[in-house]
């Protein structure tokens, strides 16, 4: 039994994360900020199941669709992994930290940044002069790149070849984003976004797109750990060794970008960061003891 989790610990996270979603379509009410953001899910949701089915039944007549079909069974519940955040904001999930009478812990984190920084980090960038509109807008390039990042990784290792690192990354990751989707809801913590009412809004902030997913699918306290600095270092740290110097050094440097962005937009505390590189180095840690031996190797 031990041995059948180990190996099959993705489909059984993969499995229980869509049966818990189903119960809540059956039983409870998707929370949306405006109709087109209901509209919007609709839509997606319906096409990739539509595209699925026709990919399982194209398999069945043709086995020029069978690699294809591998590659979505080897990388799409990572991709489920990353949007089962939204799931978080739609089934307002805010209701179990309210249910178990935990309190915002947004002043504590602002103390410990203000105890280990001087300031919150987004003010250094503010009083630096790095807050000017074209640092900003790359700064917001870099942290809409983080979803892609778990998808770039895994695809490149199911090109090399290399499942048995692919496997490796993608347990890391499901442990490290399923866990980290509980932390946000036992450790409530919104961002300086909140605490900062003085500071000007964002270039970002005023977009009609930005407006869009905020209101609609990010969660509220989804700052501790970051797992926008932990997932891409966790990545970085487990692909020593496998990637070409180059390509670890563009790694190295994305990574550096998107948790800078975290800081830039207003997203996170300093000690959020700090949490997410402990985050990942836990994560690098437990995640090979959970695999076959024979994989871990």
């Amino acid at each position: 039994m031990l041995n059948f989790i180990r190996r099959r610990l993705d489909e059984v996270l993969t499995g229980l994360f869509l049966i818990l979603v189903l119960l809540l379509i059956l039983f409870c009410t998707a929370h949306y900020a405006t109709p087109g953001g209901c509209s919007f899910t609709q839509w997606t949701f319906s096409i990739v199941v539509l595209l699925f089915a026709l990919l399982l039944v194209a398999a069945r007549f043709t086995p020029l669709v069978q690699p294809l079909l591998r590659v979505v069974l080897e990388i799409g519940p990572m991709l489920v992994a990353v949007l089962g955040y939204v799931s978080l904001k739609l089934y307002d999930a805010s209701t179990i930290t309210a249910w178990l009478g935990i309190p915002s812990l947004d002043r504590y984190m602002m103390a410990a940044d203000v105890a280990l920084f001087g300031k919150t980090p987004y003010l250094w960038f503010s009083q630096w002069g790095l807050d000017s509109p074209a640092f900003v807008q790359v700064m917001s390039s870099f942290y809409g790149l983080y979803p892609f990042t778990p998808l770039i990784a895994l695809a490149w290792f199911y090109y090399k070849g290399d499942m048995q690192q692919l496997r490796l990354i993608r347990r890391a990751l499901f442990i490290s984003l399923y866990c980290g989707y509980c932390c946000y809801i036992l450790l409530p913590v919104s961002g300086p976004l909140t605490l900062i009412p003085q500071a000007a809004p964002l270039l970002i902030q005023s977009t009609t797109t930005y407006a869009f997913l905020m209101d609609n699918y990010r969660f509220a306290t989804d700052c501790f750990p970051s797992l926008h600095t932990a997932n891409p270092w966790l990545i970085v740290f487990l692909c020593r060794g496998k990637l070409p110097r180059w390509l670890i050094a563009a790694a190295i440097a994305v990574c550096t970008c998107i948790t800078l962005s975290t800081f830039a937009l207003r997203f996170h505390y300093g000690i959020d960061d700090l949490a997410g590189l402990a985050w990942a180095s836990l994560m690098a840690f437990i995640a090979p003891r959970t695999l076959p031996r024979e994989a871990a190797e």
